[in-house]
């Protein structure tokens, strides 16, 4: 993640706000953020050069969303459930391909093709629900059942 952005987005976690506290709202933002997708989604089909505008809007927001996520939800993870956590991983490595396009490819669109451009925003969206689809049903579940077992120790 650019310097900047990744430095911007960790001072603001709140480390004191519960983990199941913390997923609650996580869901939430997932529910706030997958209908702006979906417009944008849309709009890219008829302007991509307006899509990509739009997800520059929400950039920050993403990013700020992807580094809670892993500050904190794989912290709890790899410290009490890590025999469990290879999805866990392979899920929140996907924030690597998020961070790429949404601060470079980004901001390359203009230079190639109406219908490539438009294509790689749709890819992108697409991948992106299904990126929220498992958080919420592979490394949510683990995080609270990590939490789970370490508050039973």
């Amino acid at each position: 993640m650019n310097r900047n952005l990744f430095h911007l987005a960790y001072k603001d976690i709140d480390f004191s706000e519960p983990i199941p506290s913390m997923i609650d709202r996580l869901i939430r933002e997932h529910r706030e953020l997958t209908p702006k997708l979906g417009e944008i989604e849309n709009v890219s089909k008829k302007s991509p050069s307006e899509a990509a505008a739009l997800l520059l809007v929400l950039r920050t927001t993403i990013l700020r969303h992807a580094v809670q996520e892993e500050a904190r939800i794989m912290r709890v993870v790899l410290k009490d459930a890590k025999s469990e956590s290879a999805d866990s991983v392979r899920i929140m490595q996907e924030h690597r391909w998020v961070s790429e396009f949404l601060e470079r490819r980004l901001n390359d669109l203009p230079q190639v093709s109406s219908k490539e451009a438009g294509s790689e925003i749709e890819k992108f969206i697409v991948d992106l629900r299904h990126h929220f689809d498992e958080e919420e049903q592979i490394v949510f579940p683990l995080a609270l059942k990590a939490l789970a077992s370490e508050n039973s120790v």
